[in-house]
C-alpha cells in the first residue's frame, strides 16, 4: 500500500515539474536567468538545485554511491544554459528515478539507511520517509518557480496534488 502512495507522489512530482518547464518555454534568456526573490536565485538556478538534490539522494538510495558522495554531488547551472539543457538534465533524473521506484515494493521502502556525521551521530531514516522528503522539496522549489514564472507572465496554472488527483473529472491526467 505504501508503494502505491510513494509512486503516485513520484507521478505527481513529473507531473507537476511538467507543468513549470512548459511554461518556462514562453521567458526570454533574460527572464531564465534573472535572480528571483525566492528559491536558489533565478528559475533556471532553482530548477538546477531541484535536480542537484534529487540526483543525489537517488544516487544513495541505488548504492551507485555513498552518502558523502551522494551529498558531494554538484551541478553547475551554468552547465545549464537554457531550456533544453535543463530539460534533459531532468529527463536522465526523471528515467532514473521511474526505474528505481518500479523496483520498489513496501519492504523496500521499511529499510533503514544509515550514514555517519561530521558531528559523530549518526543519521539513520527509513527509504520511504526519505523519499517523501525528495517529492516534497520539489514541491517547495516548483512553488518559487511558479512565483517567478507568473511574475513574468507565464503562471505554469494550479500545481495542488488535488488537481492531478482529479476527483471531480475535470480532466488532469493522473
Amino acid at each position: 500500500m505504501l508503494i502505491d502512495a510513494v509512486r503516485s507522489l513520484y507521478r505527481f512530482n513529473h507531473w507537476a515539474t511538467e507543468r513549470v518547464l512548459i511554461a518556462a518555454e514562453g521567458l526570454t534568456p533574460e527572464q531564465w536567468l534573472r535572480p528571483g526573490t525566492a528559491g536558489q536565485g533565478s528559475i533556471r538556478d532553482t530548477l538546477a538545485h531541484q535536480i542537484r538534490a534529487q540526483k543525489g539522494w537517488l544516487a544513495w538510495w541505488d548504492g551507485s554511491l555513498s552518502a558523502e558522495e551522494a551529498y558531494a554531488i554538484r551541478l553547475n547551472a551554468t552547465e545549464l544554459p537554457d531550456l533544453p539543457a535543463l530539460r534533459a538534465a531532468w529527463s536522465e533524473v526523471e528515467r532514473a528515478t521511474q526505474s528505481f521506484i518500479g523496483r520498489l515494493n513496501d519492504a523496500r521502502l521499511e529499510e533503514v539507511y544509515s550514514t555517519p556525521l561530521p558531528d559523530g551521530s549518526t543519521f539513520r531514516l527509513q527509504l520511504w520517509p526519505m523519499m517523501l522528503h525528495v517529492a516534497n522539496h520539489g514541491t517547495q522549489h516548483r512553488s518559487e518557480v511558479a512565483a517567478m514564472l507568473t511574475a513574468f507572465g507565464h503562471s505554469p496554472g494550479d500545481l495542488d496534488l488535488i488537481v492531478f488527483l482529479d476527483p471531480f473529472g475535470q480532466g488532469a491526467p493522473g
